[in-house]
């Protein structure tokens, strides 16, 4: 007891608590962390990488916009460490050397559409007719006589292969569904919550506006977890990279970057299964 008591009285002149004190899970470790997948989750990601590499001069991390299914091929073919997900791991073929993904945070999702689409409320039952084939023009929407073109994020672990239903558009990242959308009318696809902007248009479900205050309260149900995936066996650079973002500073890091804690997951099921939208009833 007496030892501990002179512990905590040398880290108190040092400036520091015991519980500031806890070893640093990159000690010892050195190289390079190769990081690629999905946009969604990356802004977090990298702080987090800046503040380890700022206090861990050893340690590399690099980063590549491939998309998710790409960034998987990059792990089967070990010329990647990480890869983030933001599609259902149900997708990731079992073909292969297997892989783990966890989860690690919540992205609250945004249904949007072209600014000049007159349409801006859905109930849920409407939504899933359209990510599932069941309505094909948006005039049976109550806006104007043109099809309606659903844009999914591809999961295909070949590029230009995408796994998505016939007639719908696949893109393979966040900013590429963005840059559809703005430019076609009959689009209609979904974009994390925090990179809402005015430049596309907004969709109500079951009469209430994609907002962080309305998800948090239950209102507004549109979500989809984030995953990592890496080897079955990953680094140990790799392991410890993906604690720390599972640990509390990894999480404020989510939160204050637009996204959600793991700890936040709704008791509740996304109104539309965003990172796989064929698992709707009556998909074919």
């Amino acid at each position: 007891m007496r030892a501990f008591f002179l512990i905590a009285a040398v880290l108190c002149c040092l400036g520091a608590s015991p519980a500031m004190a806890q070893k640093n899970p990159f000690a010892g470790l050195t190289g390079e962390l190769r990081i690629v997948g999905s946009d969604v989750g990356l802004v977090a990601f990298r702080e987090a990488a800046d503040k380890i590499m700022a206090d861990n001069p050893g340690i590399s991390v690099q980063f590549a916009l491939t998309g998710s299914g790409a960034g998987i091929r990059r792990i089967r073919q070990r010329q990647a460490d990480i890869c983030l997900y933001d599609r259902d791991p149900a997708l990731i073929s079992t073909a292969g050397a297997p892989l783990v993904s966890v989860a690690y945070g919540v992205d609250p999702v945004a249904v949007v559409v072209n600014p000049v689409n007159t349409v801006g409320a859905l109930s849920a039952e409407q939504l899933k007719q359209v990510f599932s084939a069941r309505v094909r023009f948006w005039n049976d929407l109550g806006g104007g006589d043109y099809p309606v073109m659903p844009i999914y994020i591809e999961a295909s672990e070949t590029e230009g292969k995408p796994d998505t239903k016939p007639g719908n558009v696949s893109v393979s990242s966040q900013p590429a569904m963005r840059f559809t959308l703005a430019r076609n009318k009959e689009t209609i696809g979904c974009i994390s919550l925090r990179d809402l902007d005015a430049s596309l248009k907004p969709v109500g479900v079951d009469g209430v506006s994609p907002e962080m205050q309305a998800f948090k309260e239950g209102r507004y149900r549109v979500y989809s977890l984030m995953y990592a995936v890496t080897e079955q066996t990953p680094s140990r650079l790799a392991k410890a990279f993906l604690d720390y973002m599972g640990g509390p500073e990894g999480q404020d890091l989510l939160t204050k970057t637009g996204y959600l804690p793991l700890a936040d997951k709704p008791s509740w099921e996304s109104v539309l299964p965003v990172g796989n939208p064929d698992k709707l009833a009556g998909g074919s």
